[in-house]
């Protein structure tokens, strides 16, 4: 998913190519890809500047990304000091006043070791009991989006990110279910592992596969997934239990299946030794398909949270 500024800068005729490709669905079927007008973009960065401002200087309120919230991180409406609760609407959390964020707050039990991670995200992010792509993990995957995509792709998957207008073509809204619910598993892994190029888009879209493992990237796809549909939130609750739209496809590949699908054999072999992603080659330079161990991922086996049926 594109992220940062050094990635944006495509040709005219690169994005020409990639503005027809990305509208294509799984079954080749054209469609009008979905995205936001310039001065939407425009009012989006905007917002996302005034709220990196105001959360600096420890004022509440949010101008981008979800209402309720302060900035980004979800965290700003709430005092450590449990006697300043009528300063809620006025102070965040970030400033002198409260003297740390009120994060933690939320969390009675906190847990131990490398687990601490994901609870903390967990706490200001929306989280998932189920998933809709087997053997992936939504939950790890909004990690990855959080840390590479939001850029682009924007907080909300609104394609509104504070690069969004330097991006050509405008990044996709990723929850417009008629669009991506008709794009397959496999077309997402294509393009997130080698890039736009790789799958005749726009360069735009950086390669990932020398960055997020096929694992990572599973989850990811599993993220977007779970947001199908899924508008801006008006309150906390409607920002931590969003509704997806999503349907699975009919013997579309996944995390779990992917071992044994010829389909994803050929797609991630082209990838791996066709030159798509810098430093693989014929002779295995560097090799990234297969799970690898680390960075809180589990096997496709093990990821811990049940498929939707």
């Amino acid at each position: 998913m594109a992220a940062l500024g050094t990635f944006l800068l495509v040709s005219a005729s690169t994005g020409a190519k990639a503005e027809e490709a990305r509208c294509t669905l799984s079954d080749g079927a054209k469609v009008v890809c979905p995205v936001h007008t310039d001065a939407d973009l425009k009012a989006a960065t905007d917002a996302y500047a005034k709220e990196s401002q105001s959360m600096g200087t420890g004022t509440a309120g949010s101008t981008y990304g979800v209402a309720p919230f302060d900035r980004l991180t979800g965290v700003g409406k709430a005092f450590s000091n449990k006697d300043k609760k009528s300063d809620i609407k006025n102070i965040s959390g970030y400033g002198a006043a409260s003297g740390k964020t009120e994060l933690w707050d939320r969390v009675r039990k906190p847990t131990e070791g490398e687990g601490i991670y994901n609870q903390w995200t967990h706490n200001w992010s929306p989280t998932f009991k189920e998933t809709l792509v087997p053997g992936a993990d939504p939950n790890a995957g909004k990690q990855w989006y959080y840390f590479y995509c939001v850029a682009c792709h924007g907080w909300g998957l609104q394609g509104d990110g504070p690069n969004a207008l330097s991006v050509e073509p405008r990044p996709r809204i990723l929850t417009k279910g008629d669009y991506m619910n008709k794009k397959s598993n496999l077309q997402l892994f294509e393009v997130i592992k080698g890039g736009g190029e790789a799958a005749n888009l726009s360069s735009a879209m950086p390669v990932w596969g020398n960055i997020l493992q096929d694992q990572d990237i599973w989850n990811l796809i599993a993220f977007v997934r779970a947001m199908a549909d899924v508008g801006a939130p008006k309150t906390i609750e409607e920002y931590l239990n969003p509704k997806s739209t999503f349907k699975p496809l009919k013997d579309d590949v996944t995390a779990l299946n992917a071992s044994k699908s010829k389909a994803f054999a050929e797609v991630n072999g082209m990838l791996e030794g066709g030159g798509a992603i810098p430093g693989r080659a014929a002779e295995g330079a560097l090799k990234g398909s297969g799970y690898v161990e680390g960075g809180l991922r589990k096997t496709p086996e093990n990821v811990g949270i049940k498929a939707k049926e």
